[in-house]
């Protein structure tokens, strides 16, 4: 190897590691999104084997250089960059028409309604692959899509089948976007059109694959978009309670109304469900047990204003009965998963509505036994008006 090709593959490797160390950099900024420590942790493991690479006596093969998985990396840190609210990176989902019973989602963004598979490869070996001209019996980008819509309708989000888009970053042709989209498939990327010779002696080809694909095309099941909103106990308390209305300021004695009150003046809870109520359009419902037990618990230990708001409340709610879903009925009672959460979640699972809820104990217990829960989580607050007022008078004996 002459030295000119020894300094064009130190310069290949340094940059490589440069494009490493910046996409680190620029994953700093979401750590808080579930699995970016393992996109991290790939990436760091591609840099270590770059650096031992660069420090080989041996010499360096160029191939050795291009097998860096680095380009797909960085077209799923690009994802994530781009997308709008992103929930998870490298997320795994069971499948039963995989070889591993499993496929990973690069990137899923819009709170969960979108998965993107990030393609790294460029336009003409894409296009090859899926002619069947490589002999390496990879799977076609077509193939890839099959898989993914039917994994997608498998696992809907909030009872909606999640939209799938595929990002090319080295460029796609044409027939190899029309087809995808096609299939439901949402293409983002630059259009690539290969010259007449190429078009010509594909043209024929490309007829023969749609023929023969035609008929294994997996059907997209569009759910339409779902406006109602269960809410459970937790929720309906947080609403109504005094903490959530203005008494987040006061200074409670006892520790565990201190916690939630510290609590409430950073992250008001009432706010943010007031937003969701309003991008649902108000349309709020619950059932008949989780009713029956709120009105108990408001009978019980609230104040004359958190009863008045919980009247107010149960005015605008659509009552319906209890008729949990046989998935959630047949969960595992567990310290987490009661017999009555299962009536109140498996009720709104049943009617095909995301649970507005602070109970997340029940909704990882029973995604430990396999079933997901629609939800919209947020922070627990209890009725604090009663405190509020012993509080006070302890006070004013002193």
């Amino acid at each position: 190897m002459c030295d000119q090709e020894l300094l064009d593959f130190s310069v290949l490797i340094e940059e490589k590691l440069n494009l490493g160390e910046n996409l680190i950099q620029d994953l700093t900024r979401f750590r808080s999104v579930d699995g970016v420590g393992k996109l991290e942790k790939r990436i760091q493991s591609e840099l270590k084997h770059l650096r031992k690479l660069q420090a080989s006596p041996g010499g360096i093969k160029k191939e050795w250089i291009s097998s860096s998985n680095l380009g797909s990396l960085n077209a799923i840190v690009d994802i994530l960059m781009k997308c709008h609210d992103p929930v998870s990176v490298l997320k795994p989902f069971r499948t039963e028409f995989e070889p591993t019973n499993r496929l990973e989602v690069d990137v899923i963004s819009d709170g969960g309604n979108t998965w993107h598979k990030a393609v790294a490869r460029n336009a003409k070996a894409l296009q090859d692959i899926s002619l069947g001209k490589t002999s390496c019996g990879q799977k076609s980008a077509v193939d890839q899509a099959k898989t993914y819509l039917q994994c997608a309708q498998r696992f809907p989000h909030h009872f909606k089948v999640p939209q799938v888009v595929f990002w090319f970053a080295n460029n796609v042709t044409k027939h190899l976007a029309s087809k995808l989209t096609s299939l439901g498939i949402k293409v983002e990327g630059d259009i690539q059109v290969f010259d007449e010779d190429s078009s010509e002696e594909t043209s024929q080809d490309d007829s023969d694959v749609e023929d023969s694909e035609e008929e294994s095309i997996p059907p997209v099941i569009i759910h339409q978009e779902v406006e109602e909103l269960f809410l459970d106990i937790t929720c309906m308390v947080a609403y109504v309670s005094s903490m959530t209305n203005g008494d987040a300021q006061h200074n409670f004695r006892r520790p565990f109304y201190k916690i939630q009150a510290e609590q409430e003046r950073v992250r008001p809870v009432k706010p943010e469900l007031e937003a969701l109520f309003q991008r649902h359009g108000q349309r709020l419902v619950t059932c008949q047990s989780a009713l029956v037990d709120f009105q108990g618990l408001v009978e019980t230990i609230s104040g004359p204003e958190e009863r008045r708001r919980s009247l107010d409340l149960i005015r605008r709610l659509r009552i319906v009965p209890d008729s949990p879903s046989d998935s959630v009925l047949g969960l595992k009672l567990t310290s987490s998963c009661k017999p009555r959460s299962r009536v109140i979640f498996g009720t709104a699972d049943k009617l095909c509505m995301a649970v507005v809820t602070a109970n997340t104990g029940f909704i990882r217990s029973a995604a430990c036994q396999g079933k997901n829960i629609a939800h919209f989580a947020h922070e627990p607050r209890v009725l604090a008006e009663q405190e509020v007022k012993s509080d006070l008078k302890l006070i004013g004996t002193q």
